[in-house]
């Protein structure tokens, strides 16, 4: 038989869930808010940077004719969760992921939750690299998985790169295939330059120098938007689980107060009992 003293104990550790559960929800949209502020000028850069191929490559169109030693080896990104309770995030990306073909290709994974997600289904797998739950974390882990990216390709003539993440829409997210590497030049010609620059490095360094930038660039937005994505999931799971609480919270205080009411019932009968055992010893 269950006593109010096991109900308030339960209801006493619903709660601290709760504050738990409370706690989670505001850090997850304090970093929703962090990354989707970070969004416009990491926009107006990459701006900059697709302007700049326009005026490089209007200026110097054999620029963009194809490297012949490279091949059709593609490389895939794929950004999972770097933490846990974010609903079925890393699974709807996995998912996503595994309908694609993956013949001539290898795949690096980012996200130390989403790796666990990844091994548990024996996705094949060139490299693990460590996520960020947050924007502070991003830079590094950014550098990290770009210098690494820029090696490989070099090194070992890689002809495509392409990154999959989540990109926070309204208050969930949609999964993105972005193709990185080499660049779609043709959305940035221009029809002319009205002054041409002074330029004091070669054409084809400046065009590697930004192609580089235009990769990291394109690693960092990635981060931000699975940063977003993931911590949006969380929040979205927490406030289910804040729900649940409270019903549960709401059930078990009634069946508390009802207990209670039970247990004083029955002591009242108890001392009334008593009193009428009293009374009948006295005749």
């Amino acid at each position: 038989m269950i006593t109010s003293l096991v109900l308030k104990r339960k209801l006493e550790s619903l709660r601290e869930i709760e504050d738990i559960v409370s706690s989670m929800k505001a850090f997850a949209n304090l970093n929703v808010q962090t990354a989707k502020n970070s969004l416009p000028n990491l926009r107006i850069y990459q701006n900059s940077i697709e302007d700049s191929f326009g005026d490089i490559i209007t200026l110097f169109p054999h620029l963009t004719k194809e490297d012949q030693s490279k091949t059709e080896r593609t490389i895939y990104v794929t950004f999972l969760s770097q933490e846990g309770l974010c609903g079925f995030f890393n699974e709807d990306i996995l998912n996503f992921f595994e309908e694609i073909p993956q013949e001539n290709a290898i795949t690096v994974i980012v996200g130390r939750k989403g790796i666990e997600a990844a091994q548990s289904r024996e996705i094949v797998c060139e490299r693990y690299i460590s996520g960020a739950s947050n924007v502070d974390a991003i830079e590094i882990n950014a550098a990290e998985l770009s210098s690494y990216l820029i090696e490989i390709f070099e090194k070992e003539h890689f002809g495509k790169l392409t990154l999959i993440y989540a990109q926070l829409e309204g208050g969930s997210y949609q999964i993105v295939k972005k193709k990185v590497l080499p660049p779609d030049f043709s959305k940035f010609y221009k029809e002319s330059i009205q002054k041409e620059p002074l330029l004091y490095l070669k054409a084809e360094e400046i065009l590697h120098a930004l192609i580089k930038e235009y990769l990291h660039i394109s690693i960092y937005r990635a981060f931000i938007e699975s940063v977003a994505s993931e911590n949006q999931a969380r929040l979205n799971a927490m406030v289910q689980a804040g729900n649940a609480i409270e019903e549960r919270e709401t059930y078990l205080t009634h069946s508390l107060n009802a207990e209670r009411q039970k247990e004083i019932t029955d002591e009242l009968l108890d001392i009334v009992n008593a009193y009428r055992s009293i009374i009948k010893s006295d005749d």
